[in-house]
């Protein structure tokens, strides 16, 4: 069993429950219900089960090379390399974990099991399957991750309200998950690079892709402006400025970190466990928040008269 959980990389479920944790936390009213919240987290985690299998099938090549710790685990040390699990168990596992992400997202809504598929296919199978790979084509990979952020952030949405966001506070995250990804794609140049595989890093340079990352930020301005001067509650435009301001700080270090073919980013490159962490502390929080917003309403205190 233990080896089908590093097969899952369950170290990096926390962090990667971001952009669904925003999404529910957001979303999260009196109607959300348990059963929908229950089922919404195990189709998202069997997602991550699916997506990290595939990911270190496809990467065996490119692990073998790594010499350090990438965010929260080993890399040269994953499992389809170490031999606890073979090429055909990984196949099987990725099947089946592939049909639990949609069947408990349609016990949740059709709606649902349709953004999990596309997240299946976006962030699993057009991003890391061998034959597609859209990992190592440039401008594809940041796009595909792009994507998977924006669909798991729908989907936790849905899971708590039942209907889709405004398409500013769509555009707004779909931006902001594309200047966050883009460092990580810098980081890896030499591994990539080494490895033949042509990500957009490799391909466009460095520089070029963090003043991509630049103009990102500047984009995602205007838009949350729409989001702050606009009907949404106090507690969404108070997160559309901190995401600004993240963005922004993000962007400055990224540059000031920049020493080709290096990206050492303080504290997030020193510390990348503690810095995954972080992210897994905050997904927690809003996902904290959620089920407080759930728990507060759904909750009625015993009357004695009744």
């Amino acid at each position: 069993m233990t080896k089908y959980l590093r097969l899952a990389r369950i170290t990096a479920w926390p962090a990667s429950l971001f952009s669904f944790a925003v999404g529910f936390g957001t979303g999260a009213t009196e109607w959300t219900t348990w059963e929908d919240t229950l089922f919404g987290l195990l189709s998202v985690l069997s997602f991550f089960s699916f997506a990290f299998a595939l990911n270190f099938y496809s990467d065996k090549d490119v692990d073998r090379y790594h010499d350090g710790w990438q965010k929260d685990i080993k890399l040269s040390e994953q499992p389809l390399l170490t031999g606890e699990v073979t090429d055909r168990e990984c196949r099987i596992f990725c099947i089946l974990t592939f049909i639990l992400a949609i069947v408990f997202a349609w016990l949740v809504s059709g709606l649902v099991a349709l953004l999990m598929f596309g997240a299946c296919l976006v962030g699993g199978i057009f991003y890391s399957h061998p034959s597609i790979r859209f990992k190592g084509k440039p401008g594809a990979d940041i796009a595909c991750m792009s994507t998977l952020s924006t669909l798991l952030f729908l989907a936790g949405y849905v899971v708590a309200l039942g209907k889709l966001p405004s398409w500013p506070m769509l555009l707004f995250f779909s931006i902001f998950s594309a200047i966050v990804y883009i460092p990580t794609v810098v980081s890896d140049y030499q591994y990539d690079a080494r490895a033949g595989i042509r990500t957009s890093a490799v391909v466009f340079g460095q520089r070029n892709l963090l003043k991509a990352m630049t103009v990102f930020c500047v984009c995602a301005f205007p838009v949350a402006w729409l989001i702050v001067s606009g009907p949404y509650p106090v507690g969404a435009k108070t997160c559309i400025v901190i995401a600004c301001v993240a963005s922004s700080i993000y962007t400055l270090t990224a540059w000031k970190s920049l020493k080709p073919p290096h990206l050492v980013v303080p504290v997030l490159s020193k510390h990348s466990r503690e810095a995954i962490t972080s992210f897994g502390v905050i997904a927690l929080l809003f996902l904290c928040w959620g089920f407080f917003r759930l728990y507060s309403h759904s909750y009625i205190p015993w009357d004695p008269f009744l």
